[in-house]
Formats: structure tokens, sequence, C-alpha cells
């Protein structure tokens, strides 16, 4: 490692900017009792003006709700095994809970059910879509696009609303691909058979490519927009209203997106999580760390633990720390082993914040192969970096910064770079174009 690339900063956990389960959420829980088994249990939900009796109010409730749909699809794929619209009833169930949970266990159910619908379906059918989506959020690419190609080998053409879904998803897989001119021209072909499909999708492409102030209004309009007003998704897209202030480092007014949603959709850790990075970046580590202890106690999510162990490394606490990180590391690889292409980009954090430089190396070169878009390219720069190849991270971060994709850690690692390749008017610009974005940076 070169000197430089020793005082490499931690770099800030990735966001969870793109959920296609919502999707999945608002297509299935409409119907998820109907022609099914007696449910084993009843529950009552609370009144609220953001939800009806098909969704939940709270994670709780959500969680309870999702849990029933799962158990009588499952006794329906079981009776009806010969009909592969169950099992794909069962995947839907299992991403629904997915979404709820981050569990890989979910996903890894939905697969299940996904493989024996299609052991039953007969040639040009069969839950292509479903089955798409499952790899598009497993970031298997090249699975996702292969799912959307077989649908349009369909005897029968998919209609208007499905063939628009098919659009922005392959919007999405250009987008992950760096493809952005691509990636626009299918959203625009999605929302031109069905206006509006992809405003999600367009304020996540604003974001991530400086035009953070049309991301936000694009997320107000979705808000607005939403029919009915799912509390989980109502929560999310407000979620995401505070990641663009947290990504400006505006924290009281990420914060004040973060307890909306929470208001909105209480009890959810993926909110939660992000209240207490807030709280740590305010200086506010016991607060954070109480949070995040009672996340990583009903997740048991290995980010979480990385995020106490930073706290812990902060206060000098280096034993604590490398309990923490070595705890981590355990599951960090049960979900490499499990679905390695949605892990390599989350584990690259926990490498980076034990300065494991070739660990991070050795993920990052595997995210990038899975996910080749700005994001990887900028962390795989600073892998490089942390690896003593300035050059190489040179000639990739300057790719990205020809390209559309504009963010505070693209300029803060580019700055990074041109110091250890001794460049400093070209490193001070870089630190300035950070800090005019997130004066945090």
């Amino acid at each position: 490692m070169t000197s430089g690339s020793a005082a490499l900063a931690v770099r800030p956990a990735l966001k969870w900017v793109f959920v296609t389960l919502l999707a999945i959420f608002a297509l299935w829980a409409l119907e998820d009792r109907v022609n099914q088994p007696p449910e084993p249990m009843v529950h009552v939900w609370e009144d609220s003006p953001y939800s009806s009796v098909s969704f939940g109010r709270s994670h709780v409730q959500a969680m309870k709700m999702v849990d029933v749909g799962v158990a009588n699809a499952q006794a329906a794929a079981d009776t009806y095994s010969d009909q592969w619209m169950m099992h794909e009833r069962l995947a839907g169930q299992y991403l629904m809970r997915a979404a709820l949970s981050g569990s890989f266990d979910d996903y890894a159910g939905a697969e299940r059910a996904l493989t024996a619908a299609f052991k039953v379906a007969v040639p040009k059918s069969g839950p292509h879509m479903m089955h798409a989506k499952l790899d598009f959020s497993m970031h298997r690419l090249a699975g996702a696009e292969a799912n959307l190609a077989a649908m349009d080998r369909y005897a029968v053409r998919p209609g208007t609303g499905e063939r628009a879904e098919m659009a922005a998803m392959r919007g999405d897989i250009a987008f992950y691909r760096g493809q952005y001119r691509d990636a626009l021209a299918f959203y625009d072909q999605a929302d031109a058979l069905v206006p509006g499909t992809s405003i999600f999708r367009r304020a996540i492409y604003a974001a991530r490519t400086g035009a953070v102030d049309q991301a936000d209004a694009l997320f107000a309009r979705e808000i607005a927009e939403q029919q009915p007003p799912v509390p989980q998704v109502r929560a999310y897209l407000e979620l995401q209203r505070g990641i663009l202030d947290l990504d400006r480092g505006r924290l009281n007014e990420a914060m004040a997106h973060f307890r909306d949603a929470d208001r909105i959709f209480p009890g959810h850790w993926l909110i939660e999580e992000h209240m207490a990075e807030v709280l740590t970046l305010q200086g506010k580590t016991g607060e954070a760390e109480v949070r995040y202890r009672d996340i990583v106690r009903r997740t048991g999510h290995p980010e979480f633990l990385d995020a106490l162990a930073a706290i812990a490394e902060q206060r000098g606490d280096i034993v604590e720390a490398r309990r923490l990180y070595a705890e981590a590391w355990v599951i960090w690889q049960r979900r490499i082993a499990q679905f390695p292409q949605a892990a390599y980009g989350h584990a690259i954090d926990h490498c980076i914040a034990k300065r494991d430089w070739p660990c991070a190396l050795q993920l990052a070169e595997k995210n990038h192969a899975a996910r080749p878009f700005g994001e990887a390219k900028v962390i795989l720069a600073q892998a490089l970096l942390g690896n003593g190849r300035a050059a190489e991270a040179r000639t990739l971060i300057e790719a990205v910064l020809a390209s559309p994709w504009r963010t505070a850690d693209l300029h803060r690692v580019a700055a990074m770079i041109y110091t250890a390749t001794g460049m400093p008017t070209e490193a001070a610009a870089q630190a300035r174009q950070a800090r005019a974005i997130n004066p945090l940076s």
C-alpha cells in the first residue's frame, strides 16, 4: 500500500436506492388471499390514513400478514403442484417478505419456488417476469435479461402494462451496466406504453447524475400518484428523499424525512438504520449505537455489525471492534456463498472498514463485473488505490468523470487518486466539487 492510500477514509455505507420488489408488492398484496386455503391466523389491522385492509400499517403488522401469505401460498403450491402459477404466487410472497426482512433466506425461498414453477410450465410460458425481478434484485443482470427475452417469445404477446414493465426493467439493466443513454431510451419506451411507469427509475437516474432537485421532485410526484397509498411504499419513497439530503450533507433535513417515513410505516429497520447513520454523523454515537444494537438483535444483518464495529473503533475499543468485524465477516461469507452478486457490493464496505485492501479489491472486481455502473467503478478505483495501483485507479476514475455519473463519492475518490499520482491542482478541484455536493465529504 502506498503512503497516499494508507490514509484512505472508510467509504460511506452503500445506499439501498432501488427495490424492484415494490412492484411485486403492489401486484400481489391485493390478491394474496384469493382462492387460497383458509388462513392459519386471523389478524385485525389498525385503521390508518396510510393503509387499507390489504396492507399493514407497520413493519410488525406487514410481517405478520406476509407470513400468512407465505403459509397459504405454500399450501396451495403443495396441493396444486402441477400448476406453475401456484409456485409463482409462492415466489411472490417470498419476495414480498424479503422486501420487509432483507433476508437472503427469503430470496432463496423465492428461487426454490420459481425453480418448481418452471419444472411444470409448458414451453413459452412460466413466471419469467417474477424470475426477472428476482434476478435483478440479486444483481444477476444477464439472468434478468434472459427472462425478459423469453417473454418476447410468448405465443400470446404480453399486455401493455407488462410490456411497459419489461421496457422499464431493460432500462434498469442498462443503467447498472453503465449504459446511461440506453437506460433513458428504455424508460421513454415504458412511459410511452404506460405513462408514469418510470418515475421512480428516473429519480434514481437523476440522483446519480447530478440532478438532485429533479430527483426529489420525481420522488414527491411518485408519492402523490401512489394509489392505493400503501404504507410500505410511501415510507420507502420518503426514505429516498431523506437519502438525497443525506448525500448532500443536510443531516437535519434527512432526519426529518426519515422520521416521516417512520411515522408512515413504523418499525422498519431499513428506516431506522438511516436514522442511526445520521446520528453517527452528528456525533451522537451513543444514540446511534443503541439503535444499531436493536437492529442487529432484530435482523442479524452484517452491515449493522460493521457499523457497531466502526463506533467501537472510534471510541478506541479495538478489541470490541475486531470481535464485531469478525462476527460480521462470518455472515458476509455466508451471503456471498448464497447470492454472490448481491453481496459483493455491500461486503466491500466491510473490507474497507477493516482496511483489508486485498479483500476489498477482490470483491470490487467481482462487483464491477456484475454491475459495471458508476458506483461500482468508483469503489473499484478506490480499492485499486488502496492496493498501490494508483495509475490503474486514475484511468478508471477518469472514465467515470467522462460519464454522466456525478456523486460526492466520485469526486472524493478522484481527489485522493490525483493526490496519490502527483496532481495536486486536479486533486484540489475534485475536492472542491465533492464538498460542493456534500460539505461533509
